[in-house]
């Protein structure tokens, strides 16, 4: 994990170094009326399987340059191939809104806010007080974060997020939370239309 964290601030700095002009123009920042699609997963370095986690994709809307809407989506699946085992997945929907500050050429950052609503099931239960409880459940959740997103060619960038935010999962009779932060430090790179 280190050396492709190495490896991306790397390949990050180089890109920093270099000034690109193509015919398409300079690097700009998003204007109002356009629309990024970006996809948040992150690489499996050791070959077992694809991806260590979730793929979120998710839509950027400039309600002007400094306002965006956000809408997000998320499917995880698996399957363990044991015989007897329940193949486990999860659904998200996701919306928010970004607060975008001045900035600079390349690099855009930002503050904001937004809801999540899924459902999951993790194939199995446990015994909670002498109940068997089905792990299968919705969640709900809340949250507000810091980003940026450094656009490495003209239109396409990287970027990461930190967030904080407080989440509910509600499965059978037994409702749990957690109030903790995290970071979007995933492979997030997209495009803007």
């Amino acid at each position: 994990m280190k050396n492709f964290l190495l490896f991306i601030a790397l390949v990050s700095f180089s890109f920093a170094s270099a000034q690109i002009t193509t015919n398409a123009g300079t690097f700009n920042k998003p204007t109002e009326g356009e629309t990024a699609f970006e996809f948040n997963f992150m690489p499996n370095l050791d070959g077992t399987t694809m991806f260590t986690d979730k793929a979120n994709v998710m839509m950027r809307k400039f309600k002007s340059d400094t306002r965006v809407t956000r809408y997000k989506a998320s499917l995880s699946v698996a399957d363990s191939g044991v015989e007897g085992s329940d193949m486990t997945y999860g659904i998200g929907l996701g919306y928010g809104i970004e607060n975008h500050f001045a900035g600079a050429e390349r690099l855009s950052t930002y503050w904001g806010y937004g809801g999540l609503l899924g459902y999951f099931d993790n194939g199995t239960s446990v015994d909670v007080d002498g109940n068997e409880v089905d792990l299968t459940g919705l969640t709900v959740g809340a949250e507000v974060f810091i980003g940026a997103d450094y656009y490495i060619i003209p239109k396409v960038y990287v970027g990461m997020e930190l967030n904080y935010g407080l989440g509910i999962a509600s499965s059978d009779d037994v409702t749990a939370w957690g109030l903790a932060g995290g970071v979007t430090g995933m492979m997030r790179v997209g495009f803007r239309l």
